[in-house]
């Protein structure tokens, strides 16, 4: 291959066309890099689909031509391209010069011909030129022209060393074209006529003479003004970006798919007690968690990746340099680039450690003065029992029979929406005011060991109005609904029946409040299991059919049931007991006993 061919391949190579070479045999011999991406296809895939290929792209013997075909590329999407076909003879035969390129060419004649070179190097999307060892610009195609913005012939035309802006690196070039013969992507400066910089990378062949003596150059251009500008924004935007990272207030940090600490600005600095240089290339878990009790940076980063790119948590514990374990607010982010793929997570943190200890000094606060309530309502209560000496334990039964009754009844569908943890906690608190009214009774009555007569027994009934009212006295001074408006109507009512034969008022099924039919059951249990002056203790089997019989006529049906399910836990209460002597009994006995309820 002579010297003109040699540099018409080396032209092929770098052009932004897309060229393909058949031999006589009509079998591929060359391709360049341009058609591979053109036809989204990889080297191997030529090869391996070369006869589809060719029935697709054969050219017509003899014969130039403008061809429309359809490829698919490697994902089976169908493409359409400009095929131009030009038969080239020499003395091994008619060789084949394919070009693909989206614009129809003016048909051409003979491929290795000065013409034929004119007209592709015209037409190429690149910038060429030829210039002779001194400088003087021999050819230059549109592209060159449109480069610099230049206009009029290549007569007018100044050296090329009037367009470097620098002379230093036009001078490098030439010596290294003459020691290499040739030199690619060698980054230049050039200036158009308005005296803007272009940025170009230059790749040149060295032009010889017969005698091998050089006696110019051909020069192929690439623009790469605007890949400066990106790259200049791109530091521009880094710095920023780095600057605004260190002025956030809220600890930010960065981390990679695999959770290795990547950046942390001076706010996580002073969060951690770790500066920077401490903690980058290290696993988030091993720098801040505080144990394997809590989450991973693993699972954190799923569920992120679950939740569109976004996850937030509360009340995070996280261990510092100097191991005091401190709580944030974190807002956990994906970091996508340009092609959608995820390269870094990004933790941005409040921090919550003062609100937590505020928090929970509060709960400690408030949970003394519930104590202090309770014990203050149970002293109040036992006024009551200082003046009936038969009740014995009996307000500490009523509150742990209560608890039992009400948590069972919870887990029904029909209460689920009613009885709440804070509801059954008031419930408790003021099922011991039942019997409060009976402070207003005379001791004749109270301490009778015998049966009550009519008019004892119609005096007795007062204490539901004595205690009701006085409770609803109470009530009225609070602000809103407290446990004393339960505590009103258990007093009212806790003796009224679900088949309305009770008293005071006679109300009947659901016109009872759920409180006083609660408190109902629990009391009268309460009653047969325990000794009175005027009766002896009902053994606890006995007590759970008396209360059995009374299903639906004294006692909810629904309350009936649950009592049923859990008369074991009732059993023990009654038998085991004993506030003052072991405080933690009845706790500990509840742990272990499970209260259910009928599904």
């Amino acid at each position: 291959m002579d010297f003109f061919n040699e540099l018409m391949i080396k032209v092929i190579e770098e052009t932004s066309d897309g060229f393909l070479i058949l031999n006589p045999k009509k079998e591929i011999i060359f391709f360049n890099e341009v058609f591979l991406r053109m036809m989204g296809l990889r080297s191997i895939d030529i090869f391996s689909q070369e006869k589809d290929l060719l029935r697709t792209i054969q050219p017509e013997n003899g014969k130039e031509s403008n061809l429309t075909i359809k490829v698919a590329d490697r994902k089976g999407v169908s493409h359409t391209f400009l095929l131009e076909s030009y038969p080239v003879e020499n003395v091994l035969g008619r060789y084949f010069l394919l070009r693909v390129n989206p614009y129809q060419l003016v048909p051409e004649e003979k491929f290795f011909s000065k013409e034929k070179y004119e007209l592709i190097f015209n037409n190429l999307g690149d910038p060429l030129y030829t210039a002779d060892i001194k400088g003087k610009i021999l050819s230059c195609n549109p592209a060159f022209l449109k480069l610099l913005h230049l206009t009029g012939g290549i007569e007018n035309m100044e050296d090329i060393d009037s367009f470097y802006v620098n002379q230093d690196e036009l001078e490098d070039k030439i010596i290294r074209l003459l020691e290499a013969k040739s030199i690619y992507n060698l980054e230049t400066h050039l200036f158009t006529a308005y005296k803007e910089v272009r940025r170009v990378l230059d790749s040149s062949w060295l032009i010889e003479n017969e005698d091998g003596v050089a006696i110019g150059y051909c020069t192929h251009l690439r623009d790469v003004s605007y890949v400066h500008n990106l790259e200049q924004r791109l530091h521009i935007s880094e710095r920023n970006y780095l600057m605004l990272l260190g002025s956030i207030l809220s600890s930010m940090i960065i981390v990679d798919p695999l959770g290795n600490i990547l950046n942390w600005n001076y706010a996580a600095e002073k969060f951690y007690g770790y500066k920077w240089e401490e903690v980058v290339g290290k696993d988030f878990d091993e720098t801040t968690r505080p144990d394997k009790k809590h989450r991973s940076i693993e699972s954190i980063i799923k569920l992120v990746n679950e939740n569109n790119g976004r996850y937030m948590e509360t009340d995070v514990p996280r261990q510092c340099k100097d191991s005091t374990i401190r709580f944030t607010f974190a807002s956990y982010s994906a970091l996508i680039n340009s092609e959608g793929e995820t390269i870094a997570y990004s933790i941005m943190e409040k921090d919550l450690t003062e609100r937590i200890r505020l928090e929970r000094k509060l709960a400690e606060s408030f949970d003394q003065l519930k104590q202090t309530q309770s014990a203050a309502i149970l002293g109040f209560a036992r006024l009551t029992e200082y003046r009936d000496k038969n009740t014995g334990k009996h307000l500490e039964r009523i509150r742990e029979y209560t608890r039992v009754v009400a948590t069972a009844l919870a887990e029904l569908p029909q209460y689920r929406n009613y009885i709440s943890d804070e509801y059954i906690e008031d419930l408790c608190l003021s099922s011991i005011l039942h019997d409060v009214g009976k402070v207003g009774i005379e001791d004749s009555i109270l301490a009778k060991p015998g049966k009550l007569d009519p008019d004892e027994f119609d005096r007795i009934k007062d204490h539901t109005n004595f205690g009701g009212d006085a409770l609803s006295e109470a009530d009225s001074h609070m602000t809103k609904e407290s446990f004393l408006t339960i505590g009103k109507e258990i007093a009212y009512y806790h003796h009224e029946h679900w088949n309305g034969n009770g008293y005071p008022k006679g109300l009947k099924g659901k016109a009872i409040p759920l409180s006083a039919r609660i408190v109902a059951l629990a009391d009268v249990y309460d009653a047969l299991t325990s000794d009175r002056s005027y009766k002896q203790a009902l053994p606890h089997k006995e007590a759970v059919e008396i209360i059995k019989s009374e299903r639906g006529t004294h006692f909810d049906p629904d309350i009936v049931d649950v009592f049923i399910e859990n008369q074991e836990v009732f059993r023990r209460i009654n038998k085991f007991i004993a506030f003052q002597e072991n405080p933690a009994s009845i706790s500990d006995l509840l742990d272990r006993q499970q209260v259910s309820a009928k599904k």
